[in-house]
């Protein structure tokens, strides 16, 4: 691997300082609840849930955290493992997670918030790159747009608050996407963002 570009990474996210795509799948509300576990497993999610207390922020031990940079419209993460089956398990995640957005499935589809990321990755308005040196692993997302920002920003704010502090994958954050999409950020996405909502939500669907 190339490791320039995370060692450039990281030495910026610690001199500004000193998950990614969402865990839990519905997959656009359809399927039963033994497919829904099977899509659980090949994104390693009982292995994450299990072990959330395993990863901390890079060079100290506290819950990981994303670093953003909102006028540059850029969120970083820098996190570490226990081991390195643990930092594989979270980026082999996270790259499964981006290919179902890209492909239009929903993961979390009762959740506003998750259904309007994926939106925004099936249209190109923010990139997403992975990087796994050892035991650390460096999450990169860029959006275009402001409200694709907003949108990923609220989704970090997540991962962090709920998954990596708690464990937690199964709280519904629709109203504060519901915020984001009244928001003038999203003025030129909204009358579109708000029928792909209405298509993919499935209430209670994915909140085991």
């Amino acid at each position: 691997m190339n490791k320039k570009p995370l060692i450039k990474l990281m030495a910026t996210s610690l001199i500004a300082s000193a998950f990614f795509v969402g865990c839990g799948s519905s997959s656009n509300g359809n399927s039963n609840g033994a497919s829904s576990n099977n899509e659980n497993q090949m994104a390693n999610i009982p292995y994450l849930r299990e072990n959330h207390a395993n990863y901390v922020a890079h060079g100290s031990q506290a819950t990981p955290a994303p670093t953003k940079d909102a006028s540059k419209k850029s969120i970083d993460w820098i996190i570490s493992a226990t081991s390195t089956e643990g930092a594989t398990k979270l980026a082999e995640h996270i790259n499964i997670m981006t290919g179902k957005l890209k492909a239009a499935d929903t993961p979390r589809a009762f959740d506003k918030v998750f259904i309007m990321e994926s939106y925004m990755k099936l249209n190109g308005f923010y990139t997403t790159a992975v990087e796994r040196d050892g035991t650390t692993v460096v999450i990169s997302k860029n959006a275009t747009t402001d409200c694709a920002y907003k949108v990923i920003s609220a989704h970090s704010d997540i991962v962090g608050g709920d998954f990596f502090a708690q464990g937690i994958i199964n709280i519904d954050h629709s109203a504060e996407g519901e915020q984001i999409l009244a928001s003038s950020a999203c003025d030129s996405v909204r009358a579109d963002l708000t029928k792909y909502i209405a298509e993919k939500h499935r209430t209670g669907m994915g909140m085991n």
